[in-house]
């Protein structure tokens, strides 16, 4: 049987014929700092880098599939706003240049993972429903952006900073920030729109795509939610681990795992117990995969990250690395972390000295050993289900993954 993960050679386009998809395949085969944090020395067990190896090639693979298929669905797309107006292809044009820089397409790849684990088969179909996810990724990121202000996604300049400069080019009056703004809002809302329409043209049975439109307006709301649950915290100066344990399960793990893995599962027709088996490994994974994504936002290095190491701090982001110092820091530590954390005008120095705090104090420790013990928790409960081996494989090796990707991200070169 050909191992659809890493051999089979299909490629799958998006094309539209008389308003109705149908499917056509075919076979093809540093940011210096004056004064440099050195992050401590890191040990990486090996035994996990091979099975962390597959998972992404895996994502290699799969990101080789999708991606036509997005670029042939976004095709149509500019077609159909060339028809309502020129001035329109833009909006369209920009989700997709959004779509198109970087992402290792994670979420989507959840979906197809459970689907095969689920027992489906229907290999061309699920890439609708896999990039129905991407899309609705790009607008939580858009918006996202928005929120935090940020000039930069993945090396590139952010939405409503491209539409600054679409308003400068234009020579349009008024202003280029409200302009910027209100592009992106309406890019963001576009990039929903569409998740919509690619989930309910997926070509299953309509029982089926109830029960998985039901997953992905789940997911909207509970991203919506906790996003407004981090833009809170960002305005406190004191919160618990409680409350940012359950920012990290509603804005990161139920849309980034839980969500995409029972929409994939529910077009399977898997049944109540695995799809509670996928949301039982889907929270702990989450929350730990956005727990290494908030130590390489301080840590990490902009050329791996794609945005500035030092956004984080200066935003305010009440981070569990954050919340963990407050905790564990002297008095005297405290007030370095007062004086940089929402300080949009904070120095180098004090940035790194902020990063001194957060490893002298135990913060870093803690938060990476809470990270593996969350994908711990989720490998057991996936090692015991009852899934095809091909998802499994992928699934577990996912989890390791993220142990060691942390590590290669930050370990010294």
């Amino acid at each position: 049987m050909i191992n659809h993960f890493l051999e089979t050679s299909k490629l799958v386009k998006y094309t539209s014929c008389s308003n109705k998809a149908a499917f056509v395949l075919e076979y093809a085969g540093k940011q210096s700092m004056a004064e440099p944090f050195l992050y401590p020395e890191l040990y990486i067990d090996r035994s996990l880098e091979t099975s962390g190896k597959k998972a992404s090639e895996f994502l290699s693979w799969f990101k080789k599939e999708i991606d036509p298929f997005l670029e042939d669905y976004f095709a149509e797309k500019i077609r159909e706003a060339s028809e309502i107006h020129p001035e329109t292809v833009a909006l369209v044009e920009e989700v997709r240049r959004f779509i198109q820089n970087g992402g290792q397409r994670i979420r989507p790849a959840f979906t197809y993972a459970a689907y095969v684990a689920s027992g489906g088969r229907s290999f061309e179909a699920i890439l609708y429903a896999s990039a129905a996810i991407e899309v609705m990724h790009a607008f939580a990121l858009i918006h996202d952006d928005i929120i935090d202000e940020s000039p930069l996604r993945r090396k590139h300049p952010t939405v409503h900073k491209i539409f600054e400069d679409f308003h400068e080019k234009r020579k349009f009056f008024g202003s280029q920030q409200t302009f910027g703004l209100s592009s992106a809002i309406l890019a963001g809302d576009l990039a929903l729109a569409y998740a919509d329409e690619l989930l309910n043209t997926s070509p299953f049975p309509s029982e089926r795509l109830r029960k998985a439109r039901n997953y992905l307006d789940l997911s909207k709301k509970q991203v919506i939610l906790g996003q407004y649950l981090d833009v809170v915290e960002s305005y406190k100066r004191q919160i618990s681990e409680e409350y940012v344990l359950k920012i990290l399960e509603y804005k990161t793990a139920k849309y980034t795992t839980e969500r995409p893995l029972q929409v994939g599962a529910a077009l399977a027709g898997a049944d109540e117990e695995t799809l509670q088996i996928f949301s039982n490994y889907a929270i702990p994974l989450g929350q730990a995969f956005q727990i290494q994504d908030d130590i390489l936002g301080t840590f990490g290095k902009e050329e791996n990250t794609g945005k500035p190491t030092d956004s984080d701090i200066k935003e305010g982001k009440m981070t569990l690395l954050i919340v963990k110092a407050y905790d564990f820091a002297k008095p005297s530590e405290r007030k370095v972390l007062d004086g940089a954390l929402g300080n949009k005008k904070a120095s180098t120095g004090q940035i790194n000295q902020v990063r001194r705090v957060i490893e002298n104090c135990g913060s870093l420790a803690y938060s990476q050993k809470l990270s593996k013990e969350l994908i711990e928790r989720a490998k057991e409960v996936i090692s015991e289900a009852r899934l095809t081996q091909e998802g499994k494989n992928y699934l577990l090796q996912i989890c390791n993954y993220l142990l060691v990707r942390e590590l290669d991200l930050l370990s010294p070169k």
